[in-house]
């Protein structure tokens, strides 16, 4: 038991590092029609963790009473996986199917496990020291990854070296914007929301820390939130702001607001964007200061603010898609070439680099080619009765758009659905949905989660951040490419409970 507590504990102060290896290293495991097969590190962590977290489980069930599985809820939350997992039997791609469902249900135990199993452990008294040090550590190494790959992209070394989609190099914007180890920039970002969130609220909120440590958190707040508006992912910027709010609201409402919540954000992304006008004079297409901010501007502000000079040549286009990358939910990885966040997804015409870059602002398309998916998604779930209700089945939504082609216009069945819900209601219907709208009921809305939730120490930040995945879930389908987003919520409340300290000192 021992031994198992240790590689447990391991395991949880490694989640932060692993989870930003989310798309390299890959495990390639071969290819469908409709899907390509690929193995994770997060994967990987997460059938270790869940493997020995039910070993624990096991073991120490004959001789105390476990809390969260005798709650009726636990059984009430099961009620979606298990839904999922049936819609196997009508799925329009079973293999797809059975492959998805055992991810949610690995991420369906690993939640149920940092809640409830992990408190079980009698935690160290530097746990939650432990954990913030893991996540710190880890994302400073993976900002400065990020700047690196930016110079490296800028030095003209190939995709090769410096792992960076095709439509995230200078040819695009005339500025690189980095993926680290995602296989984008939009999952890049919406990595770095945990970070960055947490590290104003510990900057904001917990103001009777150390003087060093306060320090500390500034310049990991400032690194981390120019890092994710270096991404260029409007998703994760979005979500950024909407968190942002969330907390200065808190922060009134509590009388503990300061300028920094306000003066930070603004202060890094001004700085990104100064970044990004310099990225695009020393870069190979030596464009001006001004032609690289004003094209940052008018693609992150949907087109709505535009200072262009009007001497911006018309722009050619970049290559960047050879063939549809998948966003399976068996660890086919949502790729930047085929989500709708990169605009230089669309076109195989030869890269022109002398001259200027591919886009010179705001790219409709890249929006347009999303909501076309959403549209198509949505003409397949209405085109039968059945699928009203229950959907063309887990994992389906590419085969079943693609089937339907002579309505949907879609060419290929590895193509996805670049709205989570619209996805959802497409692979299982309307009792799918209805499903999730329990479990939200019973995370945030029932009396327990009244109790639980809403009491929380940390509630700022884990409804901020709640809030904002929620937001980008609204640009890609979230699994298994975005398992942060089920994990680091459920990590951040472990490690800001009371309980925490009720435990270390049993």
């Amino acid at each position: 038991m021992k031994y198992l507590k240790r590689f447990l504990l391991g395991l949880v102060y490694l989640l932060p590092a692993t989870l930003y290896c989310s798309y390299y290293p890959i495990i390639r495991l071969g290819e469908t029609s409709s899907m390509n097969l690929e193995l994770s590190l997060p994967l990987i962590w997460l059938v270790l963790f869940d493997t020995l977290a039910f070993i624990y489980l096991i073991r120490i069930t004959p001789r105390r009473r476990l809390p969260g599985i005798t709650d009726r809820r636990f059984f009430l939350f099961s009620l979606f996986p298990f839904f999922a997992t049936l819609s196997i039997f009508w799925s329009a791609n079973p293999t797809r199917a059975l492959l998805t469902a055992g991810i949610i249900w690995l991420v369906f135990f690993a939640i149920f496990a940092l809640i409830y199993v992990l408190p079980l452990l009698k935690l160290p008294a530097n746990f939650q020291r432990n954990c913030l040090r893991g996540l710190f550590i880890s994302t400073i190494v993976i900002c400065l990854v990020c700047w690196i790959q930016c110079f490296l992209d800028l030095a003209g070394l190939s995709r090769d070296t410096t792992l960076m989609c095709r439509g995230c190099t200078y040819l695009s914007f005339g500025f690189p914007h980095p993926s680290g180890f995602a296989i984008e920039p939009q999952f890049m970002g919406n990595l770095l929301l945990a970070p960055t969130l947490t590290a104003l609220y510990l900057f904001i909120f917990q103001p009777n820390k150390k003087r060093n440590e306060r320090q500390l958190l500034l310049i990991f707040a400032c690194l981390f939130s120019a890092t994710l508006f270096l991404t260029f992912s409007r998703g994760a910027i979005y979500a950024y702001a909407v968190a942002l709010i969330v907390m200065i609201i808190f922060a009134f409402h509590r009388q503990s607001f300061r300028a920094s919540l306000i003066l930070i954000p603004c202060a890094t992304f001004v700085f990104s964007v100064a970044a990004q006008g310099i990225f695009t004079v020393v870069g190979p297409i030596h464009g001006s200061f001004i032609d690289g901010v004003s094209r940052s501007i008018h693609q992150l502000s949907l087109g709505i603010i535009d200072f262009r000079p009007q001497s911006l040549p018309t722009s050619s286009i970049v290559e960047n898609s050879e063939q549809p990358v998948d966003n399976s939910s068996n660890n086919v990885q949502n790729s930047e070439e085929n989500s709708g966040e990169n605009p230089a997804q669309t076109s195989n015409l030869t890269p022109i680099i002398n001259e200027s870059p591919a886009f010179d602002g705001y790219v409709a398309e890249s929006t347009n080619t999303r909501l076309n998916l959403n549209t198509a998604a949505l003409n397949t779930w209405l085109s039968q009765p059945n699928t009203l209700f229950f959907g063309v089945g887990l994992g389906g939504a590419g085969t079943a758009m693609y089937r339907n082609s002579s309505i949907t216009h879609i060419s290929s069945a590895k193509e996805i659905v670049q709205h989570q819900g619209i996805s959802l209601l497409l692979e299982l219907g309307l009792i799918g949905i209805a499903l999730i709208l329990l479990s939200f009921y019973l995370a945030f809305l029932s009396s327990a989660a009244r109790h639980n939730f809403w009491h929380h120490p940390a509630l700022p930040l884990l409804l901020a951040l709640i809030i904002a995945y929620l937001v980008t879930l609204n640009f890609f389908s979230g699994l298994p490419n975005a398992l942060q987003i089920y994990l680091m919520p459920s990590l951040l409340y472990l490690i800001f409970r009371k309980t925490i300290a009720l435990h270390a000192n049993e």
